[in-house]
């Protein structure tokens, strides 16, 4: 069989049909991150949040208005570079040699459409030891409120992590920045000095992303066993957190967030109508829940 001939217009088909590949890889995969994340353009390397102490509420006006001003301690998030890179051989374009490269190109969409999911899960799985807008750790046990301090974890006990959240507000727990939409590019320059050395056409994926957190009042990460009585605390616990002037935030947790280990107890909870002897389950339903298995 005689060599193809490697030419500019034959290299730019293979990038056309590449992309392709790497978008229909992209539209295969339904992420889940958005159940409790919000995602914001960002417009630059790093971000700055100023946020509020505490949530915004509306006061008898009485008086004077009463102006809240941004924290001057600001929170800052940093966008990081992902990228997934290969070279493609002269001689297997030229031997027609390509078969499997379509399905592997469509393979880096699918990871490039999960890789938020991964940045927002790695957060929740982080967040115990990750600062958040107040300086202290997203989760933790000396978060300042209204004068004192309040806790939105549980580290006794010795299972596996899981995660009550509020997602229903207009913010929700973990934020998830986007500079770049993941995107595919391969080199098609047959002058490339990297072609002439190597033998090889870079081809790949690019992307960058950063996450972080919003207000931690709208998580609570457990070690303790995932039964009623642990997460009875944990709701109760968010349902108890105050503004600044020790006003009630009325929060209303809806989504569990467990790894491979809380799975079933996450469904024992939740998904069975009938308890013990054939008593009704007063959790039935109580709140969604999503199994990731990134999580343990």
């Amino acid at each position: 069989m005689a060599l193809r001939q490697i030419t500019a217009s034959l290299l730019v088909a293979l990038r056309t049909g590449f992309k392709t590949d790497f978008q229909r890889g992209i539209d295969k995969v339904e992420p889940t991150y958005l159940r409790f994340s919000t995602k914001v353009n960002s417009t630059t390397k790093i971000e700055t949040y100023g946020w509020l102490g505490d949530f915004p509420r509306f006061r008898k006006w009485v008086g004077a208005k009463v102006i809240k001003r941004m924290k001057e301690k600001a929170y800052r998030l940093i966008n990081d570079d992902y990228e997934v890179t290969r070279g493609i051989k002269k001689r297997d374009i030229e031997d027609d040699n390509l078969g499997l490269w379509g399905p592997q190109i469509e393979g880096w969409g699918e990871e490039a459409q999960a890789l938020p999911d991964r940045l927002a899960y790695d957060a929740l799985a982080n967040g115990h030891q990750a600062e958040c807008y107040d300086g202290q750790n997203f989760f933790d046990d000396e978060h300042p409120m209204a004068g004192a301090t309040a806790s939105n974890i549980s580290a006794a006990g010795g299972s596996q992590p899981w995660y009550l959240l509020v997602t229903g507000k207009s913010l929700k727990p973990i934020l998830i920045q986007e500079r770049e939409k993941p995107h595919f590019h391969m080199v098609t320059s047959m002058e490339d000095s990297r072609v002439f050395e190597t033998g090889e056409y870079l081809a790949g994926g690019e992307a960058r992303y950063g996450a972080g957190y919003t207000y931690w009042q709208l998580a609570y990460r457990s070690t303790q066993t995932l039964n009623a009585e642990n997460y009875e605390a944990a709701v109760a616990a968010i349902m108890a957190y105050t503004d600044d002037e020790g006003e009630p935030l009325e929060l209303r947790p809806d989504l569990l967030v467990v790894g491979r280990s809380n799975r079933v107890a996450a469904k024992r909870l939740f998904d069975a109508q009938l308890v013990d002897a054939g008593e009704s389950n007063i959790y039935y339903k109580d709140v969604e829940y999503l199994v990731s298995q990134r999580l343990p």
